[in-house]
């Protein structure tokens, strides 16, 4: 029992130790507020995860040349690269490896809509998806952190994050952002 007991312990101050560093790291540039290219921080943020993804892994880009929004930079490519690894995490043992990134600007918000060809999300899991700690990836591939900091960190940009299930196959992620005023 004793042993029992430490274990617990340790798991615990190991949890802690990794969620405060990765709240550290998220809150880096938190206060940062300014006008900023959306779509090169995605574009950005995609070279980064697919350098270290598979080949088999493809992304695809629709979108304009240029969205501008107000925020941090560092923190919504943080939020980009999450959705970006998750899909090519998610589409693992797909026979076809990919995501669609495809977006514009709807009146004073930009909509960027991330469309994976895995096998989409389980009903009963959408609504735990942004939960801390909740995660459907195998003991050591991940903390189930990186959709709630996500989530947050559109959440004090001002936007919205959104989960589902395209209808023609695959989850679909919604991201929602105010445009920079003109």
């Amino acid at each position: 029992m004793p042993s029992l007991i430490d274990g617990t312990v340790e798991g615990a101050e190991r949890t802690r130790d990794i969620v405060d560093a990765l709240k550290r790291f998220s809150a880096t540039d938190r206060d940062e507020r300014r006008a900023f290219d959306l779509v090169d921080v995605i574009e950005r943020a995609v070279q980064w995860v697919c350098k270290a993804a598979d080949d088999k892994f493809e992304v695809k880009l629709g979108l304009p040349p240029s969205i501008e929004v107000i925020g941090s930079p560092g923190q919504i490519q943080q939020v980009v690269m999450n959705l970006v690894q998750n899909a090519a995490d998610a589409t693992e043992n797909a026979r076809e490896r990919r995501l669609d990134i495809s977006g514009g600007v709807e009146d004073a918000e930009a909509l960027i809509e991330f469309r994976d060809s895995g096998p989409g999300i389980p009903v009963a899991n959408i609504d735990k998806l942004f939960d801390p700690f909740f995660t459907t990836k195998p003991v050591g591939r991940g903390t189930g952190l990186g959709l709630a900091i996500s989530y947050g960190i559109v959440e004090r940009h001002g936007g919205t994050l959104k989960a589902s299930n395209h209808p023609q196959g695959g989850a679909l992620f919604s991201l929602r952002l105010p445009r920079a005023p003109r």
